[in-house]
């Protein structure tokens, strides 16, 4: 009577999902962030990890799929069953564990109340993870093939659930059609009569039979679909309707990665014969695919494991483009960027007063180590300051890693054979001024190269603002500014690294937007002395760039907007002087201040995004931290009363 009571418990809680009871449905801290700031997500199945793929291929190949949807601009989802709890963002450590283990159960609609009431580990399949997927929020999901119609069903019955699952639930299914094991004009067949959409993403409408590009049917699909943007439109459509019932978007995988083993034909003459060897043999049920594709596997020499391998790293691929694009083409959306550059290891050394260095002597100081980079502590100062819409676009090495929980919203493609960059400061023990600094940042130039950027195109050209710091090398710089010219994005440089660094932008003036930088720096890219002289000769000969922020230290900041130059003062007065803790991240709180205020209302009132970005430099001079985490307490009003009782400054004749 009580295992009664916990599978009704348990039906009841799976129809009961967007409740997200913390007893049975564990999201991921990193999709839950995403969903709450609604970007991109796209939603994995298990049961390839758990019964699709022989060990290790299986682990591989689930990882290298969210890193590949990561590289494309969204967050993986990979769902599954885990002690009777629906998973939904598996960590590494649960994804190996799910992927090593043995009697793992596989998961379809049905099975959720039974598994989850005995506590079992299961995979999911497609049925599964589509239901949970919407359960969430989740409208786009990446497979490598669907259930479908057997080829004995006539007589067996046997009809995949992810059918009827397509027919019940809104979510966009990117795969390579049907497991090629199946009757493909059936299946469509079906799916037209549960009222499914199905689609080619391509130029042609024929339905691929997934190891290959084309089926030898003929059968097709509803219509091609050329463009990751028809495609993300045709997704918000289908939410938009509220049909209740899904897409299927069939990807033919690359002709060059088909399995060559005879081409179809002899693959299908595989599936024949062991079809047959499977009716001898009294194989039946769910049992039948597995058996099949292991012959596959047997006879074509693991081939079959590489082409399955290549067609769902396509899918994921697509389905992270089509995610990204979804995402920005919300019409309440507000204005996004991304930001491109350094996300570091920093190593702040603050030295103790009155010390006298001696050769071979250990030196006094206080240590703190960080997340750190002029492009991460923008992205970072934003997040904190609330604004959902931002990104950072960087790299990592794949030893060095700084193991800390981060929910700064990032794209870091790790590098394999690549040191993280490194950055240590030496801070002065009386000003906290920096006295000098060590930089190990030479994989930014090195791996975000133009064909890296290119790699990430769509990301880029779904955000209204392109931002990047002075880490990158001039040609990777180059090719973001053509990319927003090309696609009249607003593009902002902020220096990093000091003067020589920042003179890596001069060539390319003339077609940024917004330029932030300090005193020092500023003198380096316009080769003089005298700042106020050459901000009026550069304002009057590149007319693109409609906002020039020069920070001057405890003078405040120098700035140009369209044209009209106006002196800041700071926030911190005299009297703070003795609070100010640390200096090294008050320029970047301030950049992304002013940002904060420009994408919500572009430069329509520079004089608020100037409040808020004092503010917020001033924050962060009073903190330890090199961002200050009270950014999070500004808000409107905070930033209406500086607008009115603090902000102070002068216009200057240009």
């Amino acid at each position: 009577m009580q295992r009664v009571k916990q599978l009704l418990l348990s039906s009841y809680h799976c129809r009961q999902i967007r409740t997200f009871n913390s007893s049975i449905f564990d999201i991921n801290p990193e999709v839950k962030s995403a969903l709450n700031e609604h970007r991109p997500i796209v939603a994995c199945e298990t049961a390839i990890l758990t019964h699709g793929l022989p060990r290790p291929s299986n682990i591989e190949t689930c990882l290298k799929i969210e890193q590949i949807i990561r590289e494309n601009g969204s967050i993986p989802a990979t769902i599954a069953i885990l002690n009777g709890r629906i998973k939904v963002g598996l960590t590494q450590t649960e994804l190996e564990q799910l992927g090593s283990s043995n009697n793992v159960e596989k998961a379809s609609r049905r099975d959720l109340p039974y598994l989850m009431s005995r506590h079992a580990f299961a995979g999911t399949t497609v049925a599964a993870t589509m239901l949970i997927a919407h359960r969430c929020g989740i409208p786009i999901f990446a497979t490598g093939g669907i259930g479908g119609v057997h080829r004995d069903s006539t007589t067996t019955g046997d009809i995949s659930s992810d059918l009827d699952e397509l027919g019940r639930t809104p979510v966009c299914v990117i795969s390579s059609g049907v497991k090629s094991i199946l009757d493909i004009p059936k299946t469509l067949e079906y799916l037209e009569t549960k009222g499914v959409g199905v689609y080619t993403f391509g130029d042609t409408n024929e339905f691929p039979n997934f190891f290959t590009r084309s089926n030898e049917f003929g059968s097709c699909s509803c219509a091609a679909i050329r463009t990751i943007d028809e495609a993300a439109r045709l997704v918000r459509t289908m939410v938009d309707l509220k049909l209740g019932s899904g897409l299927l978007l069939a990807v033919p995988i690359d002709k060059e990665d088909e399995l060559e083993v005879g081409g179809g034909e002899k693959i299908e003459s595989i599936i024949r014969e062991s079809l047959a060897r499977a009716t001898q043999e009294n194989i039946t049920g769910n049992k039948v695919t597995p058996f099949v594709l292991s012959e596959i596997r047997r006879q074509t020499g693991n081939k079959s494991i590489i082409t399955n391998q290549k067609l769902i790293y396509k899918n994921a691929r697509i389905a992270s483009q089509i995610a990204v694009a979804l995402s920005s083409s919300k019409s309440n959306s507000p204005s996004s960027l991304i930001i491109i550059g350094a996300r570091n290891i920093d190593l702040h050394i603050q030295l103790n007063a009155d010390f006298t260095p001696h050769k071979g002597s250990t030196i006094p100081c206080r240590v703190r180590q960080n997340f750190g980079g002029v492009a991460y502590n923008v992205t970072h100062a934003l997040h904190l300051l609330k604004n959902h819409s931002i990104r950072l676009l960087t790299v990592a090495g794949s030893s060095n890693l700084l193991r800390k929980h981060d929910s700064t919203p990032a794209l870091i493609h790790e590098i394999e054979d690549e040191s993280t960059a490194s950055y240590i400061s030496l801070l002065d023990s009386k000003t906290n001024e920096l006295i000098c600094g060590f930089g190990d940042m030479e994989i930014y130039e090195r791996q975000i190269t133009p064909s890296f950027l290119d790699r990430n195109l769509s990301i880029l050209i779904n955000s209204q603002w392109i931002m990047f710091d002075a880490n990158l090398s001039q040609m990777a710089m180059k090719y973001l500014i053509d990319t927003a010219t090309k696609y009249k994005k607003n593009s902002v440089f902020i220096s990093a690294g000091g003067p020589n660094k920042a003179r890596r932008i001069k060539p390319y003036l003339k077609d940024i937007n917004v330029l932030f930088c300090n005193r020092l720096e500023f003198e380096a890219i316009t080769e003089s002395s005298s700042i106020e002289i050459s901000l009026k000769k550069l304002v009057r000969i590149h007319s693109n760039l409609k906002l020039i922020c020069i920070t001057i230290g405890s003078q405040g900041v120098l700035i140009s907007i369209n044209g009209q130059l106006k002196k800041y003062k700071a926030l911190i007065t005299e009297n703070d002087q003795h609070d100010i803790q640390n200096v090294t991240g008050a320029g970047d709180s301030f950049a992304a201040g002013v940002m904060n205020q420009l994408l919500k209302i572009n430069f329509n009132n520079i004089d608020r995004a100037i409040a808020c970005g004092l503010l917020s430099a001033k924050l962060t001079l009073k903190s330890a931290n090199t961002i200050s985490e009270q950014l999070n307490t500004i808000d409107d009003a905070m930033i209406d009363e500086i607008c009115l009782k603090e902000l102070k400054y002068e216009n200057i004749d240009s």
